[in-house]
């Protein structure tokens, strides 16, 4: 509608009728409380006065407010143009002067609009809308169903716009096989039972349902799992009397057919109803879900499930493809007879076939969607590996890890074991830790025997959790004595390992000698390992110490030499010297740095690149109070207290610190100032690799901060110490 020419037809103004009605109804004021205050409205028994003419086959509504029409105004607020041929309608708000494409019900009335019901029209009028309209009603209720009309078919266009290419997608779809219905019952749908009468000499037949004929029955006891002994299948015993009506389980089923666009993969889920009394004519019910498209190369196209689309219709609707990190169980029979066309081409190179071989139910949308991320999958599926295929399905993301040469084409290159191994994968029905087991024995050369194996997974331990005794004995070794500790000691193999893992660590604590079979096999090792705990106080603190000093054996002796050397009390400080990694670890925890739990501390002191030395008040020389890394010749590289902190009394503590470097260049021998000149070497590289990579401090007061720039500020050379270092190369 073009709004120039509606602008032209002639007006419409109230009659004097209407005036004199508006005029007599006499409003009411009508108090409403809310949220935001009280406000007053005038409530008129008439809230809207209409009159209508067709002009130049347009209909033309003026809608008049009662109280414009009281103060004389005779002129509409607003005005209404319909057309019906085309099926449009537009109003013109002459109050606010533009234009509105509102339903009347959506206009900007006053609040006094809703006070009543009663919209007033001629008969005249409300005929002349009716007729026009070609509605039940006409007035102001016939204006409204038909634009709801409008406004409904113009939404039906603006989705059919939408749904159009979907419905011609799903043209494709072929007609169900003839056979479809006895399948899902046969095969689709797999639970089945033997319905017995109970008797008390115990019952001799029943009736299977899988065969439709009655069977013999072996000892049947009510929900007592079987097979049945004609047809072999699983099946479960329910008694008639006991029974009452029995619903399978609801079961996943796919079809896969060949399409225009390459094959279509449906969906479907159904489940039989055996009605109380009548057992033998079950009601099968079963019903289409989800449908996907894939082309020629099982690539997916479209994908489309049934549901309510925009709360209008149920029909249809596309959606997106199956996530391969979905974990939720869509496993289900795949219909058979299609597969061995889809097997020439489309599916020749997925390994799906030979999976469904291997498993009778699978999810042919998640096999697909996992395979578009981990293509190994078809080598996997195709040597007839299907718990690794499984497993892959399950967790694909982390199953990666379990390949040794991704980019390799060889099945045995990227499993990273051998022909005879990768028969045994396959003759043990292995997964993933048993193929990890492989792959150990592998990379060692020490054999290990299926059973072993086998039984490590069982109970789900990894070479990895062996590694703290690997060293000392074998697999089998190992194997024998988990066992017999299970056994004699009523633990189960976790608590084997732990308790044998944290006796081990807190016999290296206290020096025993780890390598003594005596020591590392020991016979009864709960009762030794509770003996150990006693002499070691805190076991944790024990047990930590104890695996430092597998990996860092020369700590505590290194710092047995340089007691004399670096400890010195002053007259209100002291520098100490520990003599326990347990004193070093629980200065740490104390004060809340990773002085005690950071490897690179206990790697240079292992290499005599710096020392870890504690500054203790002497008025409170048990209270930890600044923690120092000290280089060989004295220079102090960090000195923190509480959370990495340096506070105001640090100052103070500097004066001491000074004093404490001219004390002990003194004592500071040749070998030590050999090891401070390597020491400031690598000390002054990694300054520059710090700042060449940038690294900034994030957490604490120091956040922004380059690390460098701190480590730097912190340093305090000892110039006495480089003094006596000149001389002597002088010299």
């Amino acid at each position: 509608m073009k709004k120039k020419e509606l602008l032209k037809l002639r007006a419409i103004n109230a009659t004097s009728k209407m005036m004199k009605m508006a005029d007599a109804d006499l409003p009411q004021r009508r108090i409403y409380r809310s949220w935001n205050g009280e406000q007053v409205y005038l409530f008129y028994q008439c809230s809207l006065y209409m009159r209508c003419q067709i002009i130049h086959g347009y209909l033309k509504v003026a809608f008049f407010l009662p109280d414009h029409m009281r103060t004389g105004g005779r002129k509409p607020a607003y005005e209404l143009y319909i057309d019906k041929e085309k099926g449009e309608f537009i109003t013109c708000d002459r109050i606010r002067k533009k234009w509105l494409t509102a339903k009347v019900d959506m206009l900007p009335w006053p609040g006094d609009f809703y006070g009543s019901s009663n919209k007033w029209i001629s008969p005249q009028g409300y005929d002349l809308v009716k007729k026009y309209l070609g509605g039940e009603h006409g007035g102001y209720q016939g204006l409204l169903e038909y634009q709801l009309k409008i406004r409904a078919e113009e939404l039906k266009r603006r989705h059919k716009r939408e749904t159009d290419p979907w419905d011609l997608d799903l043209a494709q779809t072929p007609k169900l096989p003839k056979d479809w219905e006895r399948w899902v019952n046969k095969v689709g749908i797999t639970e089945n039972y033997i319905f017995y009468q109970y008797s008390r000499k115990g019952a001799k037949t029943g009736y299977c349902t899988f065969c439709e004929k009655e069977v013999a029955a072996s000892k049947p006891r009510h929900n007592k799992m079987g097979r049945c002994p004609r047809c072999r299948h699983e099946i479960t015993y329910k008694s008639i009397g006991k029974a009452g009506t029995v619903v399978t389980e609801r079961s996943n089923m796919y079809l896969m057919q060949r399409c225009e666009d390459g094959f279509i993969l449906r969906e479907f889920k159904g489940y039989r109803k055996y009605p109380k009394g009548d057992y033998k004519n079950p009601e099968i019910c079963s019903w289409e879900i989800r449908r996907a498209v894939y082309d020629h190369n099982a690539k997916p196209l479209n994908a489309y499930y049934w549901g309510v689309y925009k709360q209008c219709e149920t029909r249809w609707i596309r959606t997106g493809f199956c996530s391969p990190h979905w974990y939720g169980d869509g496993k289900g029979r795949v219909y058979g007879k299609t597969l061995p066309t889809l097997a020439a081409r489309e599916l020749r190179c997925t390994g799906m076939i030979e999976t469904l071989q291997d498993n009778q139910k699978l999810d042919p949308e998640k096999y697909l969607a996992v395979f578009r991320r981990i293509p190994q999958l078809e080598q996997l599926a195709k040597a007839h590996l299907p718990v690794l295929v499984a497993e892959c399905m399950g967790d694909y993301y982390n199953f990666e890890r379990a390949f040794k040469n991704p980019e390799s084409g060889s099945l045995l290159k990227l499993l990273g074991i051998d022909s005879q191994q990768l028969k045994r994968l396959r003759e043990n029905r292995g997964g993933r830790q048993f193929l990890a087991w492989l792959q150990y024995e592998k990379a060692t050369g020490k054999c290990l025997p299926d059973e072993v194996a086998a039984w490590f997974c069982k109970e789900n331990i990894l070479p990895d959790k062996l590694r703290f005794i690997t060293d000392r004995m074998s697999m089998v070794q190992i194997y024998n004595y988990i066992r017999r500790q299970m056994r004699e000691n009523h633990m189960k193999s976790g608590e084997v390992l732990t308790t044998w893992s944290d006796y081990l660590s807190m016999a290296c604590r206290l020096k025993m000698d780890t390598n003594d079979a005596i020591i590392y096999r020991v016979r009864k090792l709960r009762r030794r390992h509770d003996e150990l705990v006693k002499l070691c106080g805190q076991k944790e603190l024990a047990i930590r110490a104890g695996e430092i000093l597998g990996k860092y054996p020369h700590v505590e002796d290194i710092y047995r030499d340089v007691k004399a050397i670096y400890e010195y009390t002053g007259k209100d400080y002291a520098v100490i010297v520990p003599s326990r990694i347990e004193e070093i670890m629980d200065e740490g925890e104390k004060l809340h740095h990773c002085v005690g739990s950071s490897d690179r501390y206990w790697e240079r002191i292992e290499r005599r690149e710096s020392y870890v030395l504690f500054l203790r008040k002497v008025s409170k020389p048990e209270d930890s109070y600044y923690t120092l890394e000290i280089e060989p010749d004295g220079t102090v590289r960090q000195k923190r207290t509480m959370y990495d902190r340096q506070k105001a009394d640090i100052k103070d503590a500097e004066k001491f610190l000074k004093e404490w470097q001219k004390v002990i260049s003194k004592r500071i021998t040749a070998k030590e100032r050999g090891l401070a000149e390597k020491s400031r070497i690598l000390r002054n590289q990694e300054f520059t690799q710090m700042r060449e990579n940038q690294v900034i401090i994030h957490t604490g007061d120091l956040r922004g901060q380059l690390l460098a720039d701190v480590l730097m500020k912190d340093l305090m050379e000892n110039k006495e110490a480089l003094a006596g270092t000149a001389l002597a190369d002088a010299a």
